[in-house]
């Protein structure tokens, strides 16, 4: 493979292009050396190339950066340390591409000085020769041989302009568009050999001997001015302090309402006294996991000493960075991965350590149950969040959660948080539908296989059968047609929706539906690229059709509907998909949120259904409006 093997396009832009993806990471694993120019760079860049970058230091790569006198503090320091260590011997060499690179990349940060310390990373600073401006050119060059892709753009070099802003470069290869990539290669050769008539350009450490580096500003308070919390807010504020004084229990407040800043306002309170030298947070899913992530960073920034934050989920391994750090450290860890975190932890970290369990109904799962058994009681500070903390049916698993975390310490429910303004109101449609024959064969089926398995001496457990029954209910056939002929005459309530269907069959049919009335839809199924759900995001697409994967934490203001064809008897899956759409947008103050149902009726003589008690309880719901 080469850079020519690359199928470069003329130019990438983001909302209709990858950059990351579809430019810098191809380019960077073929490549031999990088040569950088940019305004503005931070070592989340090295973070988010990911693998790619693992693959480019294992084959001898080599980066050259010339960059603006503005770096954050963190790399600031960074570079002075990698820089402090060059020389180091063979043996640590491999030993740092072994560790630090093979298995992908460690936190950004770690990066940077691992790269300046093996002597692959060289930093130069540019400054203007005259004016009070900053250098902020950019231009981009990658080399393999011979070969080399010149790029110029919009594009900062920071994991935020990669994956969040709106930008577009310009690329030129050496074998297809010549004269212009050797005119941009030989920009940066004037720069980097300090032959430009504009630019004086220094060594790092000339740089910092001349006192020309500036600190850039990142902290929350520096950059927002200090603000009175609005007083519908005030939740917020009585959960810190309940959660402070108990040290350990649930928060159980609906969804929407700000129970991952409340825990963010925990953690900096706690580092800021100096109570908690560690904090390890655990969820499942990694776009909760990745959501998290980019708000501990903010966190972070607001302390005197930002904690380092490693990552174990995904590709992300980093583990042992977390257990070999000394104080300051943040873990973000799958469910999976946490009890491993736990476990490195001696009887004295654990008593200032901070350990917060996301979407903590999840943690009474038999397999929680036995790999975190007992290793949370050394812990000082545990908290729970959840909007649904308890386990339908599940008594075992409920009182693991009071022992492993502590009881619910707080309530804010949806009815509340409704009339307290904090979340949308929002308009209720049930769609009352009778099962086909289809359906009626489909639940003998599942009743004769009963019978069969009890004669057999195995007899189905009334969950496991009641589960059957329920998925015929959630799948029924009768609900499309009845969708369709709703929707025909309401299709606005596609526009910023999610449906949720009970299984990827089922979800393929409402979209042969959905795809007659809206051609900006998506599937959105486990296993399937998380790049879809920013497309959602930020309005490349209208609506999605998902199962389970979009029930929890995930945060998007701009949700108006939420199509529920499947349902759970237990109101928690149906609670957390009603605050996907509930939360209040800044860009829509008047927002009345829709949720759409399906009711199965009862005959005259039966109790009332499932369908039919969630159907009174909604319709409640939707009658609350903000009362503040």
């Amino acid at each position: 493979m080469s850079l020519q093997d690359v199928q470069y396009r003329e130019d990438y832009r983001s909302g209709h292009d990858n950059i990351l993806e579809d430019f810098f990471r191809p380019s960077l694993r073929e490549a031999r050396e990088y040569w950088r120019a940019v305004g503005y760079f931070s070592s989340s860049a090295f973070e988010a190339f990911g693998a790619p970058l693992g693959e480019f230091v294992e084959s001898e790569g080599r980066i050259r950066l010339i960059t603006s006198v503005e770096l954050c503090e963190t790399d600031l320091k960074a570079i002075e340390a990698g820089t402090a260590k060059r020389k180091v011997c063979a043996e640590r060499l491999v030993r740092i591409i072994d560790e630090e690179f093979t298995e992908g990349t460690s936190d950004g940060t770690a990066c940077l000085v691992r790269l300046l310390e093996i002597g692959r990373l060289e930093i130069r600073i540019a400054v203007p020769k005259t004016g009070t401006g900053i250098y902020h050119e950019k231009i981009g060059i990658f080399l393999n041989g011979s070969d080399y892709v010149a790029f110029t753009g919009s594009s900062n070099e920071s994991r935020n302009a990669f994956e969040n802003n709106r930008e577009c470069i310009d690329v030129y290869t050496s074998w297809g568009s010549a004269s212009r990539a050797e005119r941009k290669r030989m920009h940066f050769k004037v720069l980097w050999n300090r032959e430009d008539a504009g630019v004086d350009v220094y060594s790092f450490p000339e740089a910092a001997k001349k006192q020309l580096l500036r600190i850039r500003a990142e902290r929350d308070e520096e950059r927002f001015p200090q603000q009175e919390m609005p007083a519908k807010w005030r939740h917020q504020a009585e959960a810190v302090k309940t959660f402070l004084v108990a040290e350990r229990g649930v928060l159980d407040m609906a969804t929407g309402t700000g129970k991952t800043r409340v825990a963010i306002d925990i953690l900096q309170t706690l580092f800021k006294r100096n109570e908690v030298d560690s904090a390890i947070v655990s969820t499942n899913g990694n776009d909760l996991l990745d959501q998290w992530f980019r708000q501990l960073q903010n966190a972070a920034r607001t302390l005197r000493e930002p904690p380092v934050i490693s990552r174990q989920y995904g590709d992300m391994k980093q583990l042992d960075n977390f257990a070999l750090e000394i104080g300051n450290r943040i873990l973000l860890a799958s469910r999976d991965s946490c009890a491993r975190a736990l476990r490195r932890l001696s009887q004295a970290e654990a008593g200032r350590t901070l350990l917060v369990h996301d979407e903590v109904h999840g943690l009474g799962s038999p397999g929680n149950r036995d790999r975190l058994d007992g290793l949370s009681k050394n812990i000082r500070f545990r908290l729970g969040l959840s909007a649904t903390p308890e386990r339908a049916y599940d008594q075992e698993g409920n009182a693991f959660i009071e022992d492993h975390i502590g009881p619910v310490i707080m309530t804010f429910g949806l009815d509340e948080a409704i009339e307290r303004g904090v979340l949308a109101p929002f308009d209720y449609f049930p769609l009352p539908y009778e099962l086909t024959d289809g359906d009626r064969e489909r639940i003998a089926a599942v009743y004769k296989r009963r019978s069969a398995r009890e004669a057999a001496g195995e007899p189905m457990a009334d969950e496991e059968f009641w589960i059957a029954i329920a998925q015929v209910y959630k799948t029924s056939e009768a609900k499309l047609p009845v969708f369709e002929t709703f929707i025909k005459k309401r299709q606005h309530l596609l526009e910023r929706c999610i449906v949720f269907a009970g299984d990827t069959s089922y979800g393929r049919s409402v979209m042969d539906i959905v795809q007659k009335f809206r051609p900006d839809i998506h599937t959105y199924f486990s296993g399937e690229d998380a790049d879809t759900l920013r497309r959602f995001a930020r309005g490349d697409l209208e609506c999605l059709i998902a199962c389970h994967r979009l029930s929890e934490g995930i945060d998007i203001r701009s949700l108006r509907t939420v199509i529920l064809f499947s349902s759970d008897r237990a109101r928690l899956e149906t609670i957390q998909r009603l605050g996907r759409c509930l939360r209040v947008d800044p860009g829509n103050p008047g927002k009345v949120a829709n949720i759409v149902d399906f009711v199965r009726e009862s005959g005259e003589d039966d109790d009332l259904n499932a369908d039919e008690l969630r159907q009174d309880w909604l319709a409640g719901l939707s009658g609350k409006r903000s009362l503040e």
